[in-house]
């Protein structure tokens, strides 16, 4: 692979603003389609090459899948991972259109005053600036060059080589989880996916950190959902009702930055949970107690379950609401003591699960021969199309307790979309064993011949769509996730027999830069265009001689 292709190629791709979620992804699905269909071997055999749809996608997306396949005739195949679409670049202000232009959004940052680090780069000479030139197009070109190396001398692969190149990772993944059904049937139909090599870009970690880490496996993410139903009243009958957002605050005093859900991993130990949503859901402004108000987290995960979680949440839940009762039971006491009206508290602890909320719901329906699905489903499809998932998902729960008849405060636990599990190289399959000896060998590769310190990390700590080379665990922890998440099937879907089925060792080799998301993201040349392709296709072939 020649470096001035490799960047001849990054910028062409970054050249086309494939904001997720929007058409232009569409356009970028197409380009990559268009290049490799115009190499003799995808020429000669179209069934190698193929666009897979997005399914009920509103931007008709597409993601690309090519394969070239050795002449050992063997089922044996690795996947080559990437995604090729960016989040905006609002954040670059009246430079946002600039960003897909890296040479020249270099030179204008040059003009700016940038946060130390990202000047100290700058002014090295040796980093890219541009949207998408880290996460993670720079990932796409050289894997790309890669199979078009590997379409020119199909003679020297020991095994299969598929690229997929996927849409929507930064959005909901419906990219990756769209394309995963084809991978289940390629595996129906014989092949045999022996790896999974992602190529995403990985964060240096410190100003001045030149290690290069290798990913064995994939954080995981889960949303939990705290829907906490109060008692309205006028706030000037504050002890006649119960503040919603007292019950969620308690949750988020509980929950927020809790080291008992931090996940570990040998001595690696990951973030601990954050609130994303805490939501009054009232629409006006009204000097009336909020009675409802949903609270949602972000939970990074390397062993928890989703039936692990709804059982720490339901325990959260409980804690929470006790806290907020004596709290509230303390005020009444002072209160009534400087004030002949005497308040009182009658609340006790109430947590449901959206499931059991949604089960009473329906049995009631069914016996006055309604069904609360129809009804769910014709809800749902009537919620304006831009409406962000989440919301979607807190909409349909507040449309099954209008159905609810029990109207006391509760706190009902679930989830909220979307979810990535996550994957752990084990070392107990020979070929989770043999991937990293691969990854020992790279290592060692890398020092000898090249000077590049690589170390190993557990998991690769930005979220990422190997998540969904296949779960590892069994249904019974799957099926919570499907029972509580307000409108599965219809806001948010994963195909959970599929992901069941897959079990693909996974590892993330890729370049090295800094920012992901930022105005100044940026991609570490000197290693992308120097060792970097060299060590990417020695390890892809190596993983390729996996048993």
């Amino acid at each position: 692979m020649k470096p001035e292709n490799i960047r001849n190629l990054l910028l062409d791709l970054v050249k086309i603003p494939s904001v997720s979620p929007s058409k232009e992804e569409a356009r970028l699905a197409q380009e990559i389609y268009d290049r490799l269909a115009a190499l003799p071997y995808f020429r000669n055999n179209e069934d190698a090459l193929r666009l897979l749809p997005v399914e009920n996608d509103p931007y008709g997306r597409h993601s690309v899948f090519a394969m070239v396949r050795s002449p050992k005739k063997t089922s044996k195949t690795v996947i080559l991972l990437g995604h090729i679409d960016v989040v905006d670049a609002a954040e670059a202000r009246d430079l946002a259109e600039m960003a897909f232009d890296p040479p020249a959004y270099t030179q204008a940052l040059s003009k700016l005053t940038l946060p130390g680090e990202a000047m100290d780069d700058l002014r090295s000479g040796n980093y890219l600036f541009g949207r998408g030139v880290f996460d993670m197009k720079c990932g796409v070109a050289v894997e790309m060059e890669f199979i078009k190396e590997c379409a020119e001398n199909p003679g020297d692969l020991e095994a299969n080589i598929a690229l997929l190149l996927v849409c929507d990772e930064e959005n909901r993944s419906a990219g990756m989880i769209s394309a995963v059904k084809h991978l289940e049937r390629l595996q129906e139909e014989g092949l045999d996916f022996i790896a999974c090599v992602n190529a995403e870009g990985v964060a240096q970690r410190y100003h001045g950190d030149n290690t290069r880490y290798i990913s064995v496996g994939t954080i995981g993410k889960l949303m939990p959902m705290f829907y906490c139903v109060g008692r309205e009243t006028h706030v000037g009958s504050y002890y006649e009702g119960l503040n919603a957002n007292l019950l969620a605050s308690a949750v988020s005093m509980i929950l927020e930055g809790s080291p008992e859900w931090m996940d570990r991993a040998g001595t690696e130990v990951y973030p601990p949970p954050a609130a994303l949503w805490h939501r009054d859901l009232r629409e006006v402004y009204s000097v009336t107690l909020p009675a409802r108000v949903v609270a949602g987290f972000n939970v990074l995960t390397v062993q928890k379950t989703p039936k692990v979680a709804l059982e720490m949440m339901k325990d959260i839940a409980e804690r929470a609401f006790r806290m907020a009762l004596d709290r509230l039971r303390y005020s009444a006491l002072k209160f009534s003591e400087g004030s002949p009206e005497k308040a009182d508290v009658p609340w006790e602890p109430k947590i449901l699960t959206y499931e059991e909320v949604f089960r009473k719901v329906k049995e009631d329906m069914a016996r006055e021969g309604l069904s609360l699905e129809e009804h769910l489903r014709s809800f749902i499809r009537n919620l304006p199309k831009d409406m962000d998932d989440r919301m979607k998902s807190i909409e349909t729960v507040g449309q099954v307790l209008r159905f609810y008849t029990d109207k006391d405060p509760a706190i009902i636990v679930g989830f909220l979309p979307p979810y990535y599990p996550h994957r752990s190289n084990r070392r107990k399959s020979p070929r989770e064993l043999a991937l990293m000896d691969a990854v020992g060998d790279l290592i060692s590769e890398a020092s000898a011949l090249y000077g590049e310190k690589l170390v190993v990390r557990e998991h690769f700590e930005a979220i990422s769509d190997l998540s969904y080379m296949g779960f590892q665990g069994n249904k019974e922890d799957l099926v919570p996730l499907a029972a509580n998440m307000p409108g599965w099937g219809e806001v948010y879907d994963l195909p959970l027999d599929t992901l069941l089925k897959l079990d693909v060792p996974v590892v993330n080799v890729g370049a090295s830069g800094r920012d992901a998301h930022k105005y100044t993201e940026r991609l570490d040349l000197r290693y992308y265009l120097g060792a970097y392709p060299k060590l990417f296709s020695s390890f892809v072939r190596r993983v390729s001689e996996i048993v």
